[in-house]
């Protein structure tokens, strides 16, 4: 095929892909953040750790 038989392609790029501008505001979606601490303190005493295991073989 000779050079003056080639067709030119013009480029277009796919900006679709593209990053969105940045807002005004900013907003963090956190939400794992922790809860604030209330004035009343809950104990688990459900989830105390085990007492020492006896030794019964030591005399």
């Amino acid at each position: 095929m000779a050079e003056a038989e080639k067709k030119s392609e013009d480029i277009t790029t796919m900006d679709n892909h593209s990053p969105a501008p940045p807002s005004d505001v900013i907003t963090t979606k956190d939400n794992h953040s922790p809860v604030p601490p209330s004035d009343v303190i809950t104990t688990m005493d459900n989830h105390s750790p085990a007492p020492p295991a006896l030794d019964l073989d030591r005399k």
